[in-house]
């Protein structure tokens, strides 16, 4: 049996404790008076119900969780200025919100973290990278985009980068060392138990060993002419969720169209269109595209959270009213540690 170096095995990510996974989203709820602000809520795997974690005068934008579901890092800024320069992470046992960092930077996509670090694509001076934050600010690498380039595993050990004009994708340790190259690699996305990565090659969709490099499955995108641009894995590692630029999409309602694909099989089914979508417990959870609704005298952006059967097709809604809900994420229960109690 070939040996693999020492940085690789730092490399590959170890499979994570299976517990149960909720599932983290945001969500505003339009007031007639007064300002209001995107929440941390919740929805529960197991019973389908919804409930706010986060109840604060600031925005929640782009919510990642750290491995162990404890820890929620977020974006915001101050009211009206639409620039989120703030880091900071709220602690799901005590319900407490810390800022952690102003930054220098310009954060466009917060890519993961872990319990002490965050991970975030930035510009600064124009110019792309990807960035740590563990208590100090650290360029990772330099990135010629911004969106989508970037994943962190599951475990929060590694991450996979999309660098340079030519897709490729780097590996590197969250420490930053740098690992394999994958060629012909664009938007990486890790399956559930960080052994594999899906990304794109033009139409082509690939399914990638994290340990070999290897491309283990493959499939061609034919549904649209436009090329796939999402993707995730379901929980068994079985079917993925690929979207491309729907076909309603405009500069006002950004939107994807959405399928399952059985990787075996090469079976396709459509979800529908929606700003976002995630496997989940039941079904593919998908964020409706938004619409404009009346608040008060004045009209604000409305979206609702679907739980879509890819077998039946039905629609349930899951998060709906005078709301915007977007931004869902999976998110492990967190577990108490010795002498703390979760709160009620």
């Amino acid at each position: 049996m070939p040996k693999i170096p020492v940085l690789m095995l730092l490399l590959i990510p170890l499979a994570l404790p299976c517990r149960s996974a909720d599932v983290i989203f945001g969500r505003r709820l339009y007031a007639v008076h007064g300002h209001s602000y995107q929440q941390i809520w919740t929805l529960d795997s197991r019973t389908r119900k919804v409930a706010p974690l986060a109840h604060s005068d600031r925005r929640h934008d782009q919510a990642v969780c750290s491995p162990d579901g404890r820890r929620i890092w977020f974006l915001s800024g101050p009211f009206g200025d639409i620039d989120e320069n703030e880091l900071w992470w709220f602690d799901r046992l005590t319900r407490s919100e810390t800022l952690a960092a102003k930054l220098k930077v310009r954060p466009i996509t917060l890519v993961g973290a872990t319990e002490k670090s965050a991970f975030f694509t930035a510009l600064e001076n124009d110019k792309g990278g990807l960035y740590r934050w563990d208590g100090r600010l650290e360029k990772i690498s330099a990135l010629d985009d911004t969106v989508a380039t970037a994943a962190l595993s599951p475990d929060g050990r590694t991450l996979a980068v999309q660098r340079g004009k030519a897709a490729s994708v780097t590996m590197f340790a969250a420490s930053g060392a740098q690992g394999r190259e994958i060629a012909g690699c664009s938007g990486p996305v890790w399956s559930s138990d960080g052994r594999r990565l899906v990304c794109f090659a033009g139409a082509k969709i690939r399914v990638m060993d994290v340990a070999s490099g290897a491309e283990t499955a493959h499939a061609e995108f034919t549904l649209r002419p436009t090329p796939p641009l999402y993707a995730d894995f379901s929980s068994d590692g079985k079917r993925l969720l690929v979207g491309t630029i729907g076909a309603n999409h405009t500069s006002t309602s950004p939107q994807l169209d959405y399928w399952t694909l059985e990787i075996a099989a090469g079976k396709w089914e459509f979800i529908g269109p929606g700003q976002a979508a995630i496997f989940a417990s039941g079904g593919v959870l998908l964020v409706t595209p938004r619409e404009l609704a009346p608040v008060g005298k004045a009209h604000e952006w409305v979206s609702q959270i679907l739980l879509v059967d890819p077998a039946t097709h039905k629609q349930t809604p899951l998060a709906a009213g005078t709301a915007s809900n977007v931004e869902p994420r999976r998110c492990l229960e967190p577990t108490s540690k010795p002498g703390e109690l979760k709160r009620k």
